[in-house]
């Protein structure tokens, strides 16, 4: 085969292999699934909008908004399985073809399925291209659970484990977060645990923060002396009925010599001192 049908036959099979893989859902509309207090559905229309309380089921088309007051949240399910869940005093948009996930003011955090075609996190700091991966958001911080992301325009990839944040001077710094601080939030519980989370991080992390304290003490108490007493006490010795002892045979002790009387001198009524 010559050079220029292998180039066209290669080429034809890229563009076959491209056609055959599937499309990326477009982020055309979300279902609110749960709302927490003082929540508002943004409409745009033109230059200015219109806003109605959300509720539950409310269908969010792309380009409006929205908008949640303090102590207040909501929780947003797209078609592709796509999950976002935005905390108190944040404006949240997104767009469709770009599949953009637009953060105006806030905090969220996000769940988006691999294998989905990825998309686009922007906050008013910071913009990531994402596959399929879990993380948080806020003004000038994304910090990744599961998964990664690449900045743009720098192409720094931010790891399961690390935060990107934009400091006041502009420049960014890419670190590690505190894994035990992890699942800290209402939002990774809010309306269950967040899909996505590797089954090997559920389950103790997802412990109340505040609990650690009784576990803590808990634990102190267990292994100090009085608790592994109380837990795997001493032995208590058997009672038992002391045995009468056995008498051990005197030996006996031999009889002295006998001894040769000492002579009487004739003239002493008793033995003479001289004898």
């Amino acid at each position: 085969m010559s050079q220029r049908k292998s180039t066209a036959f290669l080429a034809a099979s890229l563009l076959t292999l491209a056609g055959s893989a599937p499309a990326a859902t477009p982020y055309t509309q979300a279902t609110v699934t749960r709302t927490e207090n003082q929540v508002s559905y943004g409409v745009v229309k033109g230059d200015r909008s219109e806003t109605r309380p959300a509720a539950s089921q409310d269908v969010v088309k792309a380009a409006n908004f929205l908008l949640s007051e303090s102590e207040s949240r909501a929780e947003l399910k797209y078609d592709d399985g796509t999950i976002v869940r935005i905390g108190q005093n944040t404006i949240f948009t997104f767009e469709a073809n770009s599949r953009t996930l637009n953060l105006k003011k806030g905090t969220f955090v996000f769940f988006i399925p691999k294998g989905q075609g990825g998309g686009t996190i922007k906050t008013p700091s910071l913009t990531a291209a994402i596959t399929g991966t879990v993380g948080k958001v806020s003004d000038n911080i994304i910090a990744i659970l599961d998964g990664e992301v690449v900045l743009k325009p720098s192409g720094q990839i931010v790891k399961a484990g690390q935060f990107a944040r934009r400091n006041p001077d502009g420049s960014i710094t890419i670190g590690e977060f505190d894994p035990l601080k992890m699942f800290d939030g209402k939002l990774m519980t809010f309306n269950g645990p967040l899909p996505g989370i590797p089954e090997k991080l559920l389950g103790t992390p997802l412990l109340d923060m505040h609990d650690l304290g009784s576990l803590d003490a808990a634990d102190r108490v267990i292994n100090s002396p009085s608790g592994i007493q109380h837990f795997f006490p001493e032995p208590t010795p058997r009672q038992t009925t002391p045995r009468p002892a056995t008498p051990i045979p005197a030996t006996p002790t031999p009889a002295p010599p006998p001894t040769t009387p000492r002579p009487i001198c004739p003239e002493c009524i008793s033995p003479p001192k001289s004898c």
